[in-house]
């Protein structure tokens, strides 16, 4: 659960700091769904989280798979807002790759800690 929290207090921080950035020197680059990126990508989290643990030792193809879906739901997404909404698009794809990659070194790390201990943990009882 403290990868959870991890996940939490790094979207938090970083929804923080761009939007105060945004604010204070460019207001014309606010768009008005800013909070769904960082919410969109807390979910994805808590829920690869959740899977990483409910699952003793997932494959790597599982992993990847989930990798993959997460990917293309990305893509539909910012499709759907390029298209649809269209307000300050270059602004929703900068702060949306931003998320995406401080995420993806954040998963990363998490299964690279998880599968470290749970290694570990295969060592000691050997």
């Amino acid at each position: 659960m403290k990868y959870i929290a991890y996940l939490m207090v790094l979207m938090t921080f970083i929804f923080g700091t761009e939007y105060f950035v945004m604010k204070c020197c460019f207001p014309e680059y606010l768009f008005p769904l800013l909070i769904a990126i960082p919410l969109f990508f807390t979910l994805f989290g808590s829920l690869a989280i959740h899977f990483v643990y409910l699952k003793p030792s997932p494959s790597i193809a599982i992993i990847m798979g989930m990798k993959m879906f997460k990917i293309l739901i990305s893509m539909m997404l910012i499709i759907l807002y390029v298209i649809l909404i269209k307000d300050n698009a270059a602004s929703f794809l900068f702060s949306f790759l931003l998320y995406f990659t401080t995420y993806l070194s954040f998963e990363t790390w998490m299964l690279y800690s998880i599968n470290k201990k749970k290694s570990a943990k295969k060592n000691d009882q050997l």
